[in-house]
């Protein structure tokens, strides 16, 4: 019962996260992981760095 209460836990917040746009590095490493094993992963500093900066710098994301 404890398993299943924190399996709705963890994937109800990772569904509120994802609607309010906050990255999610865990699954970012779970696909670099099996998409580009080979690849350089970020550490978790620059890949927040990197989402934030593609949110609010990319065109049509400012209203004035």
């Amino acid at each position: 019962m404890i398993n299943y209460i924190s399996t709705i836990f963890s994937r109800t917040a990772s569904v509120v996260r994802a609607v309010l746009g906050v990255p999610d590095y865990e699954r970012y490493l779970a696909h670099m992981r099996t998409a580009h094993p080979g690849d350089r992963v970020m550490s978790e500093t620059e890949f927040r760095h990197t989402r934030m900066n593609d949110r609010y710098n990319r065109s049509g994301s400012k209203c004035c």
